[in-house]
């Protein structure tokens, strides 16, 4: 593959966003930003985080916090079933190192692109979720879909705070 042909290729990457389901609604993520998929597994509870935050797990060796979706969301916690999954995204502190953290959806719906042309800003009204948390909207099957903003989702020191 020369040059260009690789060029071509990420940027054909840049347009993959990993869609899934979290309260019976369809999100998406950049592909890019996600590392691996996993099967939900235990989880230790961490004492005086946020109600989001449910604890962390073991996943291939590297112990993950892991953050409950619809509980960051303020719409309720997830009901783990069998298609309950922690999607284990890159986070990028602001010393540009990068940390993994793990968020439990409801259901993986698939990996699909999302044309540049379909996104849009996200409006400033009719959305279940803060606006602080969606990035943009991307029309995916002639609806619209938030594509999430990870690093405000996955804020390191929100995330940290201690709950008393």
């Amino acid at each position: 593959m020369n040059h260009e042909d690789a060029q071509e290729a990420e940027l054909e990457q840049d347009d993959q966003y990993l869609l899934f389901y979290v309260g019976g609604d369809i999100y998406a993520i950049r592909a890019l930003s996600t590392s691996e998929i996993v099967e939900y597994s235990t989880i230790t509870k961490v004492p005086l985080m946020p109600s989001f935050v449910k604890g962390v797990t073991n996943i291939r060796g590297n112990i993950v916090p892991v953050i409950d979706m619809l509980d960051r969301f303020n719409l309720g916690k997830t009901e783990v079933n069998n298609k309950t999954s922690i999607i284990v995204v890159n986070y990028k502190k602001n010393d540009e190192t990068t940390t993994q953290l793990g968020i439990i959806i409801d259901e993986v719906y698939e990996v699909d692109d999302i044309d540049s042309d379909f996104i849009q800003e996200t409006p400033g009204f009719g959305t279940k979720v803060d606006k602080k948390f969606i990035s943009r909207m991307g029309k995916y099957q002639g609806d619209y879909i938030a594509i999430l903003d990870t690093q405000a989702i996955l804020n390191i020191q929100e995330l940290s705070r201690v709950v008393k």
